[in-house]
């Protein structure tokens, strides 16, 4: 069996806690020859989807996963030119926000390796169309009052409503670019000036949660299953950021009674739209955020609590 992953440089990963490294670990232990290919080396000859493919020795078991990995993880092996998407059992999408244009086109080649039987993770039509921020407008009943809009009057007459607000880009992730706003604070206009690069560009603006100093849950749903323990992601002091890449910290704990009833919501939608793998973000009993890109955090859930999720994303890729 064979499985290609399109991420970044597997150079620059972070070996203390990357998904993507679990990931590839545990198809390793499946038996999956393991294949990575960068977003720029795939390519389309006619209507078939080829990528230029580095073969991956993987060189440490699951259980190396517990802490930061201190010794080599991997070797590459030559370049393979011209490879078919449609022959690998399954193609998994690593790589990392922003959605851009580039992102763009990519999903469009990989629609075409679906068009031949390809497997790909989360599949192109929902990597193209549910984005982490906007996807959550599906579920009214979940979110806090919200608005997307590049309109200076529309933005400004939200946030007078609702008073302290965040604004938020729709194309970035672990946190950058997110802003608390108050209708009296003397920042907030040139905060939204930056962040819609003076209203050309739209943004999210949410009312602000309250109970955001405490921190945000990662909760991670797997073929329609919500995983039974989450990512707790606490802020530092005087933050209301609690992502691990803005210096946040974790604590791994069982999801909630009413942290089940969103995510098992969450989970039908996902299985309507067969996306096999999503993380979604709840404060307090708000749902902010599902995301089907590349989801994080597999690794903390792991150390912690003893479940690998990546192990059970590669084992539900045959059944999906």
């Amino acid at each position: 069996m064979k499985i290609l992953f399109i991420c970044d440089p597997v150079a620059n990963f972070k070996l203390h806690g990357d998904s993507t490294i679990a990931l590839m670990v545990a198809a390793n232990d499946l038996d999956y020859n393991i294949h990575y290919a960068l977003p720029k080396n795939i390519y389309s000859n006619n209507d078939t989807a080829l990528a230029n493919v580095i073969p991956l020795d993987i060189l440490i078991k699951t259980d190396d996963l517990s802490s930061a990995i201190t010794t080599p993880w991997y070797k590459e092996h030559e370049m393979l030119p011209a490879c078919d998407l449609a022959q690998y059992d399954a193609v998994m999408v690593r790589n990392d926000p922003p959605f851009d244009m580039e992102y763009y086109y990519l999903t469009q080649l990989l629609q075409l390796a679906e068009h031949k039987g390809a497997k790909v993770i989360n599949n192109s039509h929902a990597l193209r169309n549910f984005n982490e921020k906007l996807s959550i407008l599906n579920f009214p009943q979940f979110i806090p009052e919200t608005l997307v809009s590049r309109d200076r009057t529309v933005i400004l007459q939200f946030i007078d409503k609702h008073g302290d607000c965040v604004v938020k880009p729709l194309d970035q992730m672990a946190g950058r670019g997110v802003f608390k706003l108050g209708k009296d604070d003397v920042n907030t206009l040139p905060i939204l000036e930056l962040s819609t690069n003076y209203f050309s560009t739209s943004v999210m603006v949410q009312k602000f949660i309250p109970e955001v100093i405490y921190g945000d849950r990662r909760v991670f749903i797997i073929n329609g299953k919500v995983i039974s323990h989450c990512l707790h992601r606490i802020p530092g002091e005087n933050q209301i950021r609690g992502n691990l890449a803005a210096g946040g910290r974790g604590e791994v704990n069982p999801v909630s009674k009413e942290d089940y009833a969103i995510a098992n919501s969450i989970a039908k939608w996902l299985n309507e739209h067969k996306i096999l793998f999503a993380g979604i973000d709840i404060i307090g009993n708000k749902l902010t955020e599902i995301n089907i890109t590349s989801p994080t955090a597999l690794r903390q859930i792991f150390t912690s609590s003893g479940i690998n999720i990546a192990k059970q994303v590669i084992e539900s890729i045959n059944g999906k």
